[in-house]
């Protein structure tokens, strides 16, 4: 198979991997799912970034459609300054890359398209009119029909929610009146106009890309106002473009990519990248990325051939830093099985015990061990190429590898924290065993730098000292401390 089509196939895998992973983490109220229940705990006041419904039996948070319409269609209030903000600042952030990676009904439509019963197409007839349709849609249902028409309360209806919204239905509706028999019992009209809404969307789905997202979802229209001005924006090498047409081919949503690289339509997916053959499209996100990797990192081919001999202080200061890494991993190892997953796996593997939701914490402290392994096997690749400039230019980048794992296990240990306040003590006492590790990894990754530049100023100034050293040797005496706080931490916690 051709490389570019399996470069594209392994994105495409990604991608769907990361929506899936996504609700998943995003919907794991499980008692909901048994009992017909809706998760109202402490995150429900949050939104999601996509069209995922507040009445989902597994939601933790809510959707902004809903959020916005609830707001709106109160009395009391008129315009919510909350709802509007959040679209705003995930709309200047990410555009429509919420549609792509982040919307579960974009996950569903998705699917259905990859279903093999039909010839495909791209658009309906008249596409490029009833395109604008969401945009109606967005003014007339979530908008001025809940301001407008209200009951002698002064008190209004979701609209879209309750009239249009597939999702809703898919999501929440038919989950809940299939194992509440109360809801079952009062389902009338409304609930069977919005099965045939879903139905025919589904039906349209398995033949034509994402009907929804382009001509119905009013939140895609909100972010698609930002995509040209969004941080993450497609950029056209014009000297590399040969305007072949193979981006629009590869596109679901039918963009001429090479034309308007940040249209309104555009979903952020990736596709159109990974087909170009001259490899003229980019996002501005990857060329940041490009000039912080040229600043910090250095590629394994050009490190290969640049390699040198370095001398001895150098090979002591990463001789140092091996060891102390190497310490550091086999003690978090111990701490974070020894503190967060045996009691998971002792006292929390239930469903009950969890308190109906996804295990977050398990997750949390899992991360936790995967990042104190990267730690250890960093310190021995240290080791290993002590004596050479190429993996001693290398290691800033294994070190940063570690504190993005670290990052990401803090965020849904957080998370978890917020749905689940009654046990946060089992996630906190991790957390505090883990404030050396905290400190340290961000010490190891300076550290790290701080040794490439070494070597890299050993080799432009011919071994004269420099003045790094001195940094260097005193973040070595804050690691050699926090390594020393550590145990006494763990013995502390063994012992209350």
């Amino acid at each position: 198979m051709d490389e570019k089509k399996m470069t594209g196939k392994k994105q495409s895998m990604l991608r769907t991997w990361f929506q899936v992973a996504w609700f998943v983490m995003t919907n794991g109220y499980i008692r909901g799912f048994t009992k017909g229940k809706i998760f109202s705990g402490n995150t429900k006041v949050l939104c999601f970034p996509g069209l995922n419904c507040y009445s989902c039996p597994g939601a933790l948070a809510a959707c902004p459609m809903g959020a916005l319409q609830a707001v709106m269609g109160d009395a009391s209030y008129r315009i919510s300054l909350y709802v509007f903000g959040f679209l705003a600042a995930l709309g200047v952030l990410f555009g429509r890359l919420v549609c792509g990676w982040m919307c579960p009904f974009g996950l569903f439509q998705d699917l259905l398209y990859k279903i093999p019963l039909t010839k495909k197409i791209k658009n309906l007839p008249g596409h490029k009119y009833l395109k604008y349709l969401r945009y109606v849609i967005l003014i007339v249902f979530p908008i001025l029909l809940v301001s407008i028409v209200t009951d002698l309360t002064g008190t209004s209806a979701p609209w879209f929610c309750e009239w249009i919204c597939p999702s809703g239905m898919l999501f929440g509706g038919i989950p809940l009146v299939s194992v509440n028999e109360g809801l079952r019992e009062a389902a009338g009209g409304r609930f069977i106009w919005k099965l045939i809404v879903l139905i025919v969307i589904t039906l349209m789905s398995v033949k034509v890309y994402r009907p929804f997202c382009k001509y119905l979802c009013p939140l895609g229209a909100i972010y698609g106002l930002f995509n040209p001005i969004s941080t993450y924006r497609l950029v056209i090498d014009k000297d590399k473009c040969v305007s072949c047409g193979m981006c629009r081919k590869a596109c679901g949503m039918d963009i001429k990519t090479y034309e308007t690289p940040n249209s309104m339509d555009c979903i952020r997916c990736g596709s159109c990248i990974t087909a170009c053959p001259k490899g003229a499209i980019s996002s501005t996100w990857s060329k940041k990325r490009e000039q912080i990797r040229s600043r910090c990192f250095a590629e394994d081919d050009t490190v290969t051939r640049s390699s040198f001999e370095v001398s001895t202080p150098i090979r002591r200061k990463a001789t140092f830093l091996g060891v102390m890494t190497i310490l550091t991993g086999l003690v978090s190892i111990y701490a974070n099985f020894k503190l967060g997953l045996e009691y998971a796996l002792d006292m929390r593997m239930t469903v009950e015990a969890y308190a109906d939701v996804v295990p977050l914490y398990l997750v949390f402290h899992t991360l936790m061990v995967v990042a104190a392994v990267l730690f250890l096997m960093t310190g021995i690749y240290i080791l290993r190429g002590r004596r050479q400039s190429g993996p001693l230019i290398l290691a800033a980048e294994k070190a940063v590898a570690v504190l993005v794992i670290e990052i990401i296990g803090f965020l849904i240990g957080g998370i978890g924290c917020l749905i689940d306040k009654a046990n946060i003590g089992m996630c906190m006492t991790t957390v505090l065993y883990c404030e050396t590790f905290v400190a340290g990894v961000p010490v190891f990754c300076i550290m790290s730098i701080l040794l490439k530049k070494l070597v890299k100023a050993e080799e432009y100034a011919g071994g004269k000292k420099s003045g790094l050293r001195f940094f260097f040797g005193l973040l070595s005496v804050l690691y050699v401390i926090l390594l020393l706080v550590t145990p006494l931490l763990i013995l502390a916690m063994s012992m209350a």
